[in-house]
This record gives C-alpha cells, sequence and structure tokens, in this order.
C-alpha cells in the first residue's frame, strides 16, 4: 500500500527538516536514529528526536488509502532522496502493516529499506507553557546569529553550554558565554510579557533553530516552561529541554571604563586577521595588537620563527598598548557582524576588550586577552 506520492522536492523538505537532529551524537536506542512517519488521510507527520530535541512537521503528500504509521533510517532515507532525479513522482510504500520494511520508488528505481516498529518511537509529554512569545523569524534569528559563537562546547560547567534567554518588559536579551569570551544581544519587543522570564537553551536547540527558521518577517511562536522551550513556525514545531543551573551574571564581565577606544572598517581588519592567521602558531592561535598614535599593528609569530606584520591607520590618541587575543575570537565575532565598521575599547594591556558596533549598544562582545 502507498503511504506517500509526491514529486521528490516535496519529500525532501520534511524529510530535511526534522532529519537534522539525527545522528549527531550516538544514540542509545536504534529508534532514535529513525524518522516517524505518520500518514493520516493526504497529510504525512514527521517526527524526529534524540529525546532532548524533538522537531515534528508536515505536509499534504499522503497518498490514497488507509492510516499508517512507520519509522525509517533518517540519513538513508535523506541521502537516498537526494539523489533521486527532479521532477518526477516519488512513491513510499510498505506491502502490509505486518512488513518489516518499506519501498522508496521513482520511475524505474526501488530501494528497500528496513523500518523499527512505529509504536517504539519515544513520545514526548506535553509541558505544561507559562510563557508564550510572540516574535519575528528573523528579529529572533539576528539576536542568536550575534551570540551562538560563544557558547561553551562540552564545558563541565553545564550552564554555558547554551544561551541565556532573559525577556523583561518588552526587552529581549541573548547572552553566550564560554569563560574565555561573552556576547551579548538585545532588541525590544512589540508586545511585553507579563511577568519575567530566564532559561537557558541548549547549544543544539540554537544551531537547529538558526538552520531552520526563515530570515523573514515571519511570526513565530516561543513558549516556555519550567524545564522546556516550545519554538513554532509555518509547518514546523522544535521542542526542546531547557538547561538546569544559573547563568552567570554577565553584567560583571561587560567592561564599563575601557576609555581607549578606536573605530575600524570590518572588512579591513577580517583582511589582516586572515593574512596574520597564516604563520600564527597552530596550536595558540594567538595574535598580538598593538595600539600606538593612530595606529594599529597585528603581528603574529610561529613555532618556526615565521613573522606576519599588518599595520592599519586608525583614529586612535590614547595610550599605547600591547595585547594579545585568540585569532579565532576575533574572526568569530567579525564574520557574524555585519555593520560596516566595529567599534573597539580597551582600559590596557591585561584587561579585557570591549567590541560593540559604533553607536548601537544592543551588542556588545567581550573577549579576554591572551600571552602570546
Amino acid at each position: 500500500m502507498d503511504i506517500i506520492k509526491s514529486t521528490r522536492e516535496a519529500f525532501a523538505t520534511p524529510v530535511q527538516a526534522v532529519g537534522g537532529i539525527v545522528g549527531k551524537q550516538r544514540q542509545t536506542l536504534p529508534i532514535l536514529s529513525n524518522i516517524l512517519i505518520n500518514k493520516i488521510g493526504t497529510r504525512v507527520e514527521f517526527t524526529a528526536t534524540d529525546i532532548d530535541i524533538e522537531i515534528k512537521t508536515f505536509a499534504d503528500i499522503g497518498a490514497e488509502g488507509p492510516d499508517i504509521s512507520v519509522t525509517v533510517d533518517a540519513a538513508k532515507l535523506q541521502s537516498l532522496i537526494s539523489a533521486l532525479n527532479h521532477g518526477s513522482e516519488v512513491v513510499l510504500a510498505q506491502n502490509s502493516p505486518s512488513d518489516s520494511t518499506v519501498e522508496l520508488k521513482q520511475g524505474k528505481s526501488t530501494f528497500r529499506l528496513n523500518t523499527l516498529p512505529a509504536d517504539e518511537f519515544p513520545n514526548r509529554e506535553e509541558s505544561e507553557f507559562k510563557q508564550t512569545l510572540i516574535i519575528a523569524s528573523n528579529q529572533l534569528r539576528h539576536l542568536m546569529q550575534l551570540v551562538h559563537f560563544s557558547m561553551a562546547q562540552q564545558d563541565i560547567r553545564y550552564f554555558l553550554n547554551g544561551m541565556l534567554l532573559a525577556i523583561e518588559g518588552n526587552t529581549i536579551r541573548v547572552v553566550t558565554t564560554d569563560g574565555h569570551r561573552l556576547a551579548y544581544c538585545e532588541a525590544q519587543l512589540e508586545q511585553a510579557l507579563e511577568e519575567p522570564v530566564q532559561c537557558i537553551v541548549p547549544r543544539r536547540t540554537v544551531l537547529e533553530l538558526l538552520r531552520l527558521i526563515p530570515d523573514s518577517e515571519e511570526n513565530l511562536t516561543v513558549e516556555i516552561s519550567d524545564t522546556e522551550i516550545r519554538v513554532s513556525w509555518g509547518n514546523i514545531t522544535l521542542s526542546s529541554k531547557l538547561v538546569e543551573g544559573k547563568f552567570p551574571d554577565y553584567n560583571r564581565v561587560i567592561p564599563t571604563n575601557n576609555n581607549n577606544i578606536f573605530v575600524l572598517k570590518r572588512e579591513l581588519l577580517i583582511g589582516a586577521l586572515k593574512r596574520t592567521a597564516i604563520l600564527a602558531n597552530a596550536k595558540l592561535r594567538g595574535v598580538k595588537w598593538t595600539l600606538t598614535a593612530n595606529a594599529l599593528t597585528v603581528q603574529s609569530t610561529n613555532s618556526d620563527q615565521e613573522e606576519a606584520k599588518d599595520v592599519l591607520d586608525i583614529d586612535y590618541n590614547g595610550i599605547d598598548i600591547e595585547i594579545g587575543f585568540n585569532l579565532l575570537y576575533l574572526q568569530d565575532v567579525l564574520n557574524n557582524l555585519r555593520s560596516e565598521e566595529v567599534q573597539f575599547a580597551l582600559q590596557s594591556n591585561t584587561g579585557a576588550m570591549l567590541v560593540t558596533m559604533p553607536d548601537n549598544n544592543s551588542f556588545k562582545y567581550v573577549v579576554m586577552p591572551m600571552r602570546t
């Protein structure tokens, strides 16, 4: 019996939407490597989960016939659909409800895939969501884009492996830190929340949202409970557990008295860092900045005693400063900002540097110095 009849493109879209979280980590249960395909009439629901995150979507691509549920290996299904020809009709079929395989067919091509029982697929318990936020998709995407690169990865301080989401009144703030740098961004909402909200969204959830949510003015709904967050837009719903713990007080980290300030064209500095990175120490990835009157010298050296030096003209009349930074931390922020110019503020040879956009206090990036 046929389960799905559609074009390759209509089938690929929902499979790609939910398949992103499958196979990213070693699965303890074999069925977590599968996508649940649930046909109800002509509506076909697709679900994938790794227990912590669940993504659901649907498409009206069901074939005529009885309702049916199957689970299919996500990686194999995605790869096969991607390899099929464009335009021609694609059919997913099962000989009988007791059959442990399905067939994917297009023209004279047939592929038989194993299945696992649909009733073994984990069911996510519904949370009691206490707060609901309506926000433009491109606004949330912009906030996450400007901070996601500073999240920790597998830090034993588990509360750093994610993004702080804080909403107070009509102000939304997102903050990330890995202990060596911190990124902060805020925006104003059209509608204020009645009660303040603060939660930590897991790293993988943030990255999955950045992969999925469109860069458009389409509204999406964010629902938050004590333990879970759910984001819905169009025909996609992503649910995720929250990270337990208390996020560090970011206000204590952001410098307030860095008075040695200069502004640079973002692309100019990206070019200088790209050139000096070629001869930087491959392990330490350090770069030295030397600030003198109206000049920034960017230098790097390596264990072979090779050296790169790039001098940039700047409008600067502060004190002379010699300080080192991790190249990757600087490149991360410059590659994610979209402003033409970037402002840098330092206090001394040893203090943290504050990176902002000129005449814009909505974004702040703090990077700690390193020895070079």
